[in-house]
């Protein structure tokens, strides 16, 4: 039996997108029509603008190429103590409740008002995650026990490359040693206060990428919703799956490829020009993933296949 967690459809398309980024309705410096155009002129399929507390209907931007998710980012607090984090709501369409500007305040900024309101959100159909844990500078103490997320934000390129605070891998890993069953995102996180083409730009480096029927809204969310994605800030992951005990991974041109689990990353393959690895299950795993590095020292990464 194949065990994938990638859409296995003849007609899927795979489609890279930024699921977070901010105009001048929050703290961006572009609206919302110049951010589409600056990913459409550089190879994305779509975009979601989720500024800060506030809803920025975008759905008049999506056309027969190009399409745009829903979304806001909320600033909240931790399950456990005081601390900073910021949730993410994604939608297709519309979602019971919220139109276009409206702010999104929680009325105290606290886990008291925040999870409820997480697990509303989840219910009446958001895509629920955490973002950039590692900048939040939280751990996996900190969210406690309550775990309405469907995802952890594992890269977020512009705090990686302005801070070299965006990768989340080892937060993520964290909450899936412990038994968290959730996905693994990318994106951007751009404000666009430097300009597109500066070294300072914080977008275009960061990105999900995923298999999904087809281009609509919904088909994408619902690649969200099962995993049918990657996340990545360069290489190309072109399959993952597990056929009679077999890992099997294809890649594009990678230096090396690892596979982690539970336990420390437990096999690798190590080359010039590497784009596949085939090796055999040890027994035990209750779940495995892959990343993938190239020589320019960028990642992608699967999101978990569970074996239990």
């Amino acid at each position: 039996m194949k065990r994938t967690i990638f859409l296995q459809d003849p007609n899927a398309v795979w489609l890279k997108g930024n699921l977070h980024s901010h105009t001048v309705n929050s703290d961006g410096e572009l609206t919302p029509e110049e951010m589409k155009d600056a990913y459409v002129h550089h190879g994305f399929d779509f975009l979601a603008v989720t500024d800060h507390d506030v809803y920025t209907d975008t759905r008049y931007l999506t056309d027969e190429n190009f399409t745009m998710i829903q979304g806001v980012e909320q600033y909240n607090n931790s399950a456990v103590g005081d601390k900073d984090i910021h949730v993410h709501y994604l939608w297709a369409d519309t979602i019971e409740g919220i139109k276009d500007k409206d702010v999104i305040h929680l009325k105290e900024r606290t886990a008291a008002c925040g999870m409820p309101y997480a697990y509303d959100m989840r219910k009446k159909g958001a895509f629920v995650q955490i973002n950039h844990p590692h900048w939040s500078m939280i751990n996996v103490t900190d969210i406690g026990t309550e775990f309405p997320y469907h995802a952890v934000e594992i890269m977020n390129y512009g705090t990686d490359w302005l801070e070299n605070m965006g990768n989340g891998v080892v937060f993520w890993s964290e909450m899936l040693f412990r038994g968290d069953r959730v996905w693994g995102t990318g994106s951007d996180d751009n404000h666009n206060h430097a300009p597109l083409d500066s070294m300072y730009s914080d977008s275009f480096g960061g990105y999900t990428v995923v298999k999904a029927r087809d281009r609509s809204p919904q088909a994408i969310m619902d690649a969200l919703f099962s995993g049918s994605f990657y996340t990545s800030t360069g290489p190309e992951i072109y399959d993952f799956y597990i056929e009679d005990d077999m890992v099997h991974i294809k890649c594009s041109p990678c230096e090396k490829i690892y596979i982690c689990c539970q336990w420390r990353p437990y096999q690798r393959i190590i080359g010039r020009h590497v784009t596949e690895f085939h090796t055999k299950l040890k027994g035990p795993e209750k779940f495995i993933r892959c990343e993938c590095m190239d020589a320019r020292g960028r990642s992608a990464w699967s999101n978990p296949i569970w074996l239990d």
